[in-house]
């Protein structure tokens, strides 16, 4: 429980929660793709509770919209083995 407690600060939980979420899609694109998108993924911004993911090709992003609910998936997988209460969140692409 003391990782929870630690990772609970503001911004150490958004930076965390960004990068899983970062790490997932590239693991996700990868797995069914079989493309390594790190140099096309510019930001993730937290606006509410959706996160923002920019990127600077728009086929990469209508290609990260048919996988979302994988990636929702493994983040949330993700985001629970280390303790956050998160509630339903979304990720947008633009």
């Amino acid at each position: 429980m003391e990782i929870s407690k630690i990772l609970n600060k503001k911004w150490l939980s958004l930076t965390t929660k960004k990068s899983i979420i970062y790490n997932t899609i590239i693991e996700v694109f990868l797995k069914e793709k079989k493309i390594d998108i790190k140099k096309y993924l510019i930001s993730i911004k937290k606006v509410w509770n959706i996160f923002l993911v920019k990127t600077n090709k728009p086929i990469i992003n209508t290609e990260l919209y048919l996988l979302n609910e994988k990636i929702k998936k493994e983040s949330l997988e993700k985001l629970k083995k280390i303790w956050f209460k998160f509630i339903d969140f979304d990720i947008k692409y633009k």
